[in-house]
Parts: structure tokens; sequence; C-alpha cells
């Protein structure tokens, strides 16, 4: 989402690191700078201005501490600010307001936003959290939107309210929106997600729908539901919303698209509402919650580990980590080699991994400058090198794989025969091998835990910073998972 904007901010932090000392003079050239950077990413004006104002503000006069580069200075302030243009973390993070039973969520959007499949999201990201949701159609015009709200609710095990053959009409919504809410009571359900009419645009007819509903249903939440590639009209449309139905959140879909990002940076700053969630995929998991510290630290190229080690918690079951984490620090073999393949692929390809990581502004920051074309280039290549070693072991017989020992010239060709690949292929599979085995031996004595999804984070990152961030939900904790 944000690529071409953190390679237009590193570009500029870049510049920064050759001065000496901060001046009025080379904040001002970073700033006209970060202003276009702003602008190539389709951020609103009035975004835009509040922004670059604040960074004007606090960059000039202050003195540098000691030890702390002019470069690293600059980049603190445009860390914090970004942050507060995010939704800021002065106050704590607002939480869904579901202490109702039911709770009542309107999720609220124009057409092709993804609101009916976020309605599944979310309802699926409650249900985890120990809620018993009931999906309610109210797009009564597009039968296309009830049917396909009936289909996600069947695949993830979530009740979908079926509405009674005398009411169907456009223009009853709100009466269908209470009869649905009476049932939840009944039915044991704690929370009731309306999934509301969309339109192309906005209109008076949709917005006085709304509004009957809002009066007549009085939703505890009330969540738009915005396409991300939007860019700065996203802004607007919050803002309409906002002024005519006074939204209490915003969630963000698509964020994993190509666009330029403008809508996450100018949302919040038009409507002064806090983005809740981000759709980050198409999967009926794909929807994280929104951190504007944790975003600001994509966007800066410095990764996200904390939502990382949040995926691998959420993905990865304890049990399974543990006996790879046993394999890996035992008899490591082929076997091994697979399974720890196998589990890291759960975390997503390449790409995500070493954004997650920060890799690209580490490697910046110790001056080796790895343009976007290349980085994709390499990535590229390490998947499919690894797909290549997962073909060749699946090709190798059971006693091949626990014992690598036995794979000789002979063994190797009808190996990379019979996975379709060359020799040389299975050559490079025996010499990672054998440096991954080597690896393994160096942590043997010292690995224990290892395989600890919560354990996958730098030794300046404690457990204790996820904690508090878990979830946004009062109350909750998050479960072990459980087999099926």
């Amino acid at each position: 989402m944000f690529d071409q904007l953190t390679e237009n901010l590193q570009n500029i932090f870049k510049s920064l690191r050759s001065q000496s000392k901060i001046t009025e003079e080379n904040i001002d050239i970073a700033i006209r700078e970060i202003k276009r950077a702003l602008i190539d990413a389709d951020v609103s004006l009035k975004a835009i201005k509040t922004f670059t104002n604040k960074v004007r503000e606090k960059a000039i006069g202050q003195e540098v501490l000691k030890g702390v580069s002019p470069s690293e200075f600059f980049i603190k302030i445009i860390s914090d600010e970004l942050t507060n243009l995010l939704g800021g973390t002065d106050t704590p993070m607002e939480r869904l307001n579901i202490n109702a039973t039911p709770s009542v969520i309107l999720m609220l959007g124009l057409q092709g936003a993804g609101k009916t499949t976020t309605c599944a999201k979310l309802a699926n990201f409650l249900k985890k959290k120990g809620k018993n949701p009931l999906l309610v159609p109210l797009d009564l015009k597009r039968p296309a939107a009830v049917e396909q709200l009936n289909i996600l609710g069947n695949q993830i095990g979530i009740a979908v309210y079926q509405m009674p053959g005398d009411i169907g009409a456009y223009g009853h919504t709100p009466l269908l929106a209470q009869n649905a809410i009476d049932h939840a009571k009944k039915n044991n359900h704690d929370v009731v997600i309306l999934d509301s009419a969309g339109r192309l645009q906005i209109d008076t007819e949709m917005m006085a729908e709304l509004l009957l509903i809002d009066r007549t249903v009085e939703p505890d939440e009330k969540l738009l539901v915005i396409d991300s590639m939007l860019g700065q009209e996203a802004a607007n449309i919050g803002a309409a919303f906002n002024t005519q139905i006074g939204i209490t959140g915003i969630i963000l879909t698509k964020l994993d698209g190509d666009a330029r990002g403008g809508a996450a940076l100018s949302v919040v700053e038009e409507t002064g509402k806090r983005v809740k969630f981000a759709g980050v995929g198409e999967k009926i998991d794909d929807l994280q919650e929104f951190y504007p510290e944790r975003m600001a630290s994509r966007i800066l190229g410095m990764g996200d580990v904390l939502t990382l080690v949040e995926q691998a918690q959420e993905k990865i079951k304890e049990d399974e980590a543990k006996e790879i984490e046993k394999q890996l620090l035992g008899d490591f073999n082929f076997e091994s080699f697979l399974s720890a393949q196998n589990m890291m692929s759960k975390m997503g390809d390449f790409s995500n991994i070493f954004n997650m990581m920060g890799m690209g502004g580490m490697l910046g920051n110790m001056g080796v400058n790895i343009d976007k074309n290349t980085q994709e280039k390499l990535l590229s290549e390490g998947e499919v090198k690894m797909k290549k070693f997962k073909s060749l072991i699946q090709s190798m017989s059971k006693e091949e794989k626990m014992k690598p020992s036995l794979l000789n010239l002979s063994r190797k060709r009808r190996i990379a025969r019979g996975a379709g690949l060359k020799e040389k292929d299975a050559d490079q599979l025996v010499s990672e091998f054998s440096k991954m085995k080597k690896m393994m031996g160096m942590f043997s004595g010292q690995g224990k835990g290892m395989m600890n999804p919560g354990n996958v984070m730098p030794n300046n990152m404690q457990r204790s910073q996820i904690k508090p961030q878990s979830s946004l939900l009062k109350g909750f904790k998050p479960k072990k998972n459980k087999e099926n």
C-alpha cells in the first residue's frame, strides 16, 4: 500500500544523513520534499498542511540530543506526527462499544468498498473473542448482497437473520432491523451486525434510510467502511457520512492493494474519528486491529514486528511450534526443514515478512540502499527457490528425508527428475540444508522456546508490549488455538 511513499520518505531521510546538523534551511528543504511525497500519495491538502506545520514547529528550535544524529532526530518527529495524523496514542485506543446485550453495530459505506465482506470479517473476529454475533442483511435492493451475506455466514458458522416473508419491500429496513434485534435477544446473540444498503455515490435516498435505521435501533457503533484505494476522496466520503449520520469509527479496506495510501492519512484528519480496523486481504481472517503507531512505523519502512508476532500467535498453534522446535533442535533433517518452511509460509510471502520486519529501513540505516525493483526481484527469487526445495523434498523417500547423508549423486539425480527440476537444484538444496543444520547446531544449547511465536521479536521488545494492544474489546483475552 505505502511502498512509493515509503521509498520517497527514505530518500529524504538519506539526504539528511549527510547533514552534520539540523538547520532551518535543511528542515524547510526536507518538508518541501515531504509535501511532494504526500501529494503523490494522494493525501488531502488539509491533512498535508496540518502534518507539515506540526513537523516544522517541532523541528525548528529544538536541540538535538547528544548521540542522536540529525536524521534520527527528524525521523522521530516524522514518526510522532504520522502517528498523530493516523489517530494518535495520547489517549487510550477507542474500543468497540459492545457492552449492551445485544450490542448493535451499523455498517455504512458505498458499493464496492467491501462492506458486506467486512461485516462477515468483523463477525468472525468477534466470534474468536467469544461473542455470538448475528449478521443482518439490510441491502434489500440488491438480492445479491443478501445472498452473499448468507454464503459468508455459512462459511464461517455465523447465523444470518432470515427476513419474514411479509417484510422485504424497500423502505421497511428500520422495521426489519428492529425485528432482527428482537430475534437476537430471544436467541442469545450478543452482537447484531447490520449490513446497510450501499450506493455507487452518496444520495439523499440512502442517507434518509440510514437516518431512519439510526433513529429506530440507536446502534452502539456506526462503522464506516471505506475503500483505501480512493485516496483523498475517502476523506470527502468520511466527512459526508459523519456530518449526516455521526459515525463512531472507520474500517479501511484493501490496505494490501497498490493504492498510494492517501485514504489512511486523510480520513482521520477530516472526520476526527479513529480507524478501528483494516482489511488486508480477501480471506475472512484478513481483518486487523488498526494501531496508528504501527502503521506509522510501516510507512517509514521500520516494519511492524508486533503485528507480525500477533499473526504468528494467531496462525501457528502452540503445540505445532513446539513440535517443530523439537525437530529443529534435535536430529535436524529434510522432514524438519520442510516443516519449518511450511510454518513460515503461514506468515505470508517473503515480501510481507521482509516489510513487517522493517528490513528495508534497516538496510537504509546501514547505508545499503536497494531499489524497490531489485528488492522485489530478490524476494521473488527466494520464493521460487523455496518452492523448488519443497518439491525436491517431497520427491524423496521417507528414508532420504530422515537421513540426509544418504543423498549421493545418483539419488540427487533421481530426486531432481522426480521433482521436474535440474540436478543443480538438488545440489543447492543440500548446500542450503547444510548451512541451516550448522546454524541449528549453534542454537541447540540456547534455543529452547525459539519457535514460540511470542518470542519472534527483537530483544528490546517485551511481550508486555503486545498485551495492552492485543484486543479492541474490553475484558477479552486471546484464546489458545484449539483443534477442530
